[in-house]
């Protein structure tokens, strides 16, 4: 087996409630890359030895492959991404195309260029709907969002705008699925759990966009499996719950 032939190993927090390993295992499942993974509890005692052993930040996700002298180790999400295109996939993440087509289409190179701002801008910032509507697949609640809340959702709308305009009603950002897809699915996760409950208007581009996430079938299943988990971590609670779905629906 070569040295990227090893079949690499993410390690993920709860699907109810982590963002970032999401982001991750969508990249990972969309571009066809064959991986295990590896599901740690969230700020549990039980996850401690599996973090000291592979996540040098003691965060997930993190990728890792290879042995020994040969071990690869990548946490961060944006840092997996950028790695995955690199190593694991023939495929351009950053336009959903073949390598050679992006390195020889200008048009391509602009789109290339926006998806890495966009994602890089959801990967440092828009902290105030990450603060007010943390990602919790199985609940819907009610908030009061914040000022900088709801100019965090006015930013994402108009960046779906800016991507979406001409589109077909079913389109990925930059028609095929990308990177950014996989970064902004876990935005569209929060806006079903809070926006309708806590009487939020999108815009009918943006609402299309989120069943278009909705519908794709990896994200299914990483929701299917959210609403069989079982533990409640308080700290990623937010608002009003006003109804579970799921193995805790009451």
């Amino acid at each position: 087996m070569g040295f990227y032939d090893a079949k690499p190993l993410l390690i993920i927090g709860n699907k109810n409630y982590s963002s970032w390993s999401l982001r991750a295992w969508l990249l990972l499942k969309a571009f066809n890359i064959d991986f295990d993974e590896q599901l740690i509890e969230l700020f549990h005692p039980s996850a401690t030895p599996i973090l000291n052993e592979h996540a040098p930040t003691g965060k997930v996700p993190v990728l890792v492959y290879g042995q020994g002298d040969e071990k690869v180790t990548i946490w961060d999400t944006l840092a997996i991404a950028i790695h995955a295109n690199d190593y694991l996939t023939d495929l351009d993440i950053w336009t959903g195309l073949s390598k050679s087509n992006t390195e020889s289409d200008t048009s391509n190179r602009i789109n290339s260029a926006y998806c890495q701002s966009i994602i890089a801008e959801m990967h440092s910032g828009l902290m105030g709907i990450r603060s007010d509507m943390p990602m919790n697949i199985r609940a819907t609640a009610k908030i009061r969002p914040s000022a900088a809340c709801l100019a965090d959702i006015a930013r994402i709308e108009h960046i779906f705008a800016e991507c979406l305009t001409n589109r077909s009603s079913d389109s990925y950002l930059f028609g095929h699925f990308t990177a950014a897809d996989a970064f902004f699915a876990p935005v569209v996760l929060r806006l079903q759990t809070y926006v309708k409950a806590s009487g939020i208007i999108l815009t009918p581009l943006t609402e299309q966009y989120c069943q278009t996430i909705l519908n794709n079938p990896h994200v299914q299943a990483w929701q299917k499996a959210a609403l069989k988990e079982t533990r409640i971590i308080e700290e990623d609670e937010a608002g009003e719950i006003l109804f579970v779905e799921g193995i805790l629906a009451k």
